[in-house]
């Protein structure tokens, strides 16, 4: 696999640094000393976080907390 990478990054031009950056580490892919013989670059991994999801409210959970405070203002 290390020479069709090669192939593909360096003579095709079918595949970027970023791409090939995918498949390091890989079962059928490449390791970071492949990588850097392949680009002349070292493989730094990737420090991506993954993102956070947030579950959208309910317009009934909105409404009940508007109406707990229009109430707690109407006891003042």
């Amino acid at each position: 696999m290390v020479q069709i990478y090669t192939w593909a990054y360096q003579d095709w031009k079918t595949i970027t640094k970023e791409t090939l950056a995918t498949v390091v580490g890989l079962p059928d892919g490449i390791t970071a000393d492949d990588y850097k013989a392949i680009t002349g670059e070292a493989y730094v991994a990737p420090t991506t976080q993954a993102p956070v999801t947030e579950t959208p409210e309910s317009s009934a959970t909105s409404e009940a907390q508007v109406s707990a405070t229009v109430d707690n203002n109407s006891v003042q």
